[in-house]
């Protein structure tokens, strides 16, 4: 593991020589791919045992109300296992984790549950898209606006106008 030392030298922890600049450790095993699968197989047997314990599953030619998120969670499970298996033997290298998309993606989440009800759902989209955009630099601010406005758009017209769904397109709280 490389570390930096109080004087800003490059310290290695394990004994290992310490990496070229601009290189990149190569891990002994692929650990991103074998934790996303481990999510995924997390994710998939909780909604299947969640689905199972509430909604009745049914027949395969009476399906009840728990078939189907039981199905998908299986289907879920299985997903991560195929990720998380090949993985064990694979090399791999570090996982570059970056701040700014966790934190941008999820308060554009959270924008878009604080904002459906009191505004609708076209401002929550455009809003909930603009946010998203910032998760990148490269993006400018009109080409976010344009995004937001375009999203906004097909999100209107696939559940208001095509699926007829009865939420507001607008509903402002003022």
């Amino acid at each position: 593991m490389l570390c930096a030392g109080r004087d800003g030298s490059k310290v290695t922890i394990n004994g290992a020589l310490p990496l070229p600049e601009g290189s990149t450790a190569v891990l002994d095993r692929n650990y991103r791919d074998i934790f996303a699968g481990l999510f995924l197989i997390l994710a998939g047997t909780g909604a299947a045992l969640y689905a199972l314990s509430h909604y009745a599953l049914g027949t395969v030619s009476r399906m009840g109300p728990g078939m189907m998120p039981v199905s998908l969670g299986v289907i879920l499970a299985a997903f991560g296992l195929a990720i998380a298996l090949p993985a064990w033997g694979q090399r791999g290298e570090a996982a570059n984790l970056r701040l700014r998309p966790m934190v941008f993606l999820s308060a554009a989440v959270l924008a878009f549950a604080l904002m459906i009800e009191p505004f609708g759902l076209v401002p929550a989209v455009m809003v909930t898209t603009v946010i998203a955009t910032l998760a990148e630099v490269k993006l400018s601010a009109s080409r976010a606006l344009l995004l937001g406005a375009a999203m906004a758009a097909l999100t209107w017209g696939v559940f208001i106008a095509g699926l007829r769904l009865s939420m507001p397109a607008f509903d402002w709280p003022f």
